[in-house]
């Protein structure tokens, strides 16, 4: 009988302590949240998270505001929000670079896995394989057999060390066995022009850095970077049917948040993100900003986290990229 009481004195107590959990996830949100982004303000990351921001507070009655935290190739924000107060009031929304991070910084203060619980993926932005007009190139073959032809004579740009458009390169250059000189640059709007002008013989570009060039002639796509061809340019070949399976890189859009935060407010976010991408607005809006809507909630989003440092880390190291 004594025994009894002290269990039901147990059980009660357990249930009190549960219960302030359980009201935080119901109640949630009662004050404004961030979402940290790691880029300048009109970035395809701000627009992206302008876009779901603005159904999830819908759905909430509440207030989400997107705020720009850039630099450092994304580790400023991402170093904040790991920091931040785990009670599901700040996000972060991230991409490549809180993949490939890890591999890239040798200093680097926070860690994708260890650091954040991811919450969900927003979209897949398609990427295709660009080159200027002026390269006697139309397929994937002709370019890596020009580039064997003249080793080291041609180039690629990329929007910055870390970037899709970085490592992507690397891993193709890899498996085609060729010898393509990479050139950095600050962002693609500094890039884009270099491409079109044939000073730059080839990059990858989305749907949207690429429509303006292709319809003005000035460049040509010769294959889609994904699993699949993309419905922005569905007469392009991808990259498996032209031979290199292994190339497809396809750069996704995701919300995550401090390690520490309830699981219990993580699957309300979580919730209310899947009900945003369900809806035909925000599937429109996505698409018309050049990223395909992707729901990966919770468990299969942390498995693509995980899989892509893994990925991102044999690329650096096979690549030779050095640290910072």
């Amino acid at each position: 009988m004594r025994f009894r009481r002290i269990s039901l004195i147990i059980g009660a107590w357990l249930a009190f302590l549960a219960a302030p959990h359980q009201g935080q996830a119901q109640d949630f949100p009662t004050r404004p949240i961030r979402i940290v982004i790691p880029y300048s303000p009109g970035s395809v990351a701000d627009v992206f998270a302008r876009i779901i921001a603005h159904n999830m507070q819908e759905q909430w009655k509440g207030s989400i505001v997107v705020e720009s935290k850039s630099g450092a190739n994304g580790s400023i924000a991402a170093e904040e929000v790991a920091r931040a107060t785990p009670d599901g009031y700040t996000w972060l929304l991230v991409t490549t670079f809180f993949t490939s991070s890890p591999a890239l910084d040798a200093k680097l203060r926070w860690d994708p896995v260890r650091d954040f619980i991811p919450v969900g993926q927003i979209c897949a932005a398609p990427n295709f394989f660009i080159v200027p007009t002026t390269l006697p190139v139309k397929t994937v073959a002709e370019y890596v057999a020009l580039a064997k032809s003249k080793p080291g004579t041609l180039n690629y740009s990329h929007p910055g060390k870390g970037s899709t458009g970085h490592l992507g390169f690397e891993l193709f250059k890899r498996l085609a066995g060729i010898d393509v000189t990479g050139i950095g640059y600050r962002g693609y709007p500094q890039m884009v022009p270099d491409i079109a002008s044939g000073l730059i013989n080839s990059t990858f570009l989305s749907a949207n850095q690429a429509l303006a060039q292709v319809q003005s002639g000035a460049i040509r796509i010769i294959g889609a970077i994904n699993d699949g061809r993309s419905k922005y340019f569905p007469e392009v070949p991808t990259m498996a049917e032209q031979g290199f399976a292994e190339a497809q890189v396809t750069p996704w859009f995701g919300i995550v948040a401090p390690a520490a935060t309830p699981q219990s407010v993580v699957a309300r976010i979580s919730k209310a993100l899947e009900a945003a991408l369900a809806t035909a607005e925000v599937q429109q809006k996505l698409d018309v900003a050049g990223c395909e809507p992707k729901s990966a909630p919770l468990g299969a989003f942390a498995d693509i986290i995980k899989s892509d440092v893994s990925v991102w880390a044999k690329v650096v190291k096979e690549a030779g990229i050095t640290a910072d």
